[in-house]
């Protein structure tokens, strides 16, 4: 369960007044770790994913390798996976065999590599 207590301190960080739904996220790199927690908005595209919001801090941070990627979320029923925009977003920097762990709140767990979730990713180059 690596990385599942931290993510229970960082998930109280997330922004979710109109779902209440939770979510942090946990980026291993070559630069260090770098966190992220959904943003809402009242105007709902404008909402940011905990994935996205993470590898931003990662990019910014000047990381190019992404070796695992860490989810909570506050479902206590699911381990939820990112949606389909931020396994996109993610694929831009990482390869198909990166592990993609989801907890839910309760501590179970699930492990997935980026291709299990995105089998065909959108890629130009």
């Amino acid at each position: 369960m690596k990385h599942y207590q931290e993510l229970k301190k960082i998930i109280k960080n997330a922004y979710a007044p109109y779902s209440k739904f939770m979510v942090a996220a946990l980026l291993e790199t070559e630069k260090g770790d770098f966190i992220g927690v959904n943003v809402e908005n009242s105007s709902y595209p404008l909402s940011m994913c905990a994935e996205r919001n993470a590898i931003g801090a990662a990019i910014g941070g000047g990381a190019k390798n992404f070796k695992t990627l860490y989810l909570l979320s506050s479902s206590k029923k699911n381990n939820v996976t990112p949606c389909g925009a931020c396994r996109q977003v993610i694929s831009e920097f990482a390869n198909g065999n990166m592990p993609v762990y989801v907890y839910s709140i309760t501590g179970k767990y699930k492990k997935y590599t980026l291709k299990q979730l995105l089998p065909f990713a959108f890629k130009l180059k």
